[in-house]
């Protein structure tokens, strides 16, 4: 099957605990722009050029996916951000740890050439901030490689 232009992750939903702790770990935290938001239901954060980022209160998410829950460890995925710089990385982790978030590892150079740090949402998703000098971002948000 060939790749299409439509061909696009619109949307990524997080079940969430507490909406309003979420938004404000997203938007203050993270820098991304409130969308919409029904108070303790939803809320729709614009998460780059494209992709919207829903949090939904975990508890209404089993009406339309069925079972869902958190468990004891953390949920097998992470989020990412490609940023421009390994201080900017520094910039988003510490952001992100003032509005909430919980420490995972330090921003740290990696044998493979680049920094990263990682903490964890309110809820406990992981975000991974990310300087790779092998990856470019180009005004339009896509990430390549040089």
């Amino acid at each position: 099957m060939a790749p299409t232009e439509n061909a696009a992750i619109t949307a990524v939903t997080l079940g969430v605990a507490d909406v309003a702790a979420s938004l404000r770990f997203y938007v203050d935290g993270l820098g991304f722009r409130e969308i919409s938001t029904i108070p303790g239901e939803i809320a729709f954060v614009q998460s780059g050029h494209g992709p919207l980022l829903a949090l939904w209160n975990v508890a209404s998410m089993p009406g339309e996916y069925g079972n869902v829950g958190h468990g004891p460890l953390a949920p097998p995925m992470s989020l990412g951000q490609n940023v421009d710089s390994a201080a900017a990385v520094r910039d988003l982790y510490d952001r992100a740890l003032a509005a909430g978030a919980t420490a995972v590892t330090e921003p740290t150079l990696r044998e493979w050439g680049g920094t990263s740090g990682c903490v964890a949402d309110p809820d406990g998703f992981r975000w991974d901030f990310v300087h790779n000098p092998g990856y470019v971002r180009d005004a339009d948000g896509s990430i390549r490689s040089v």
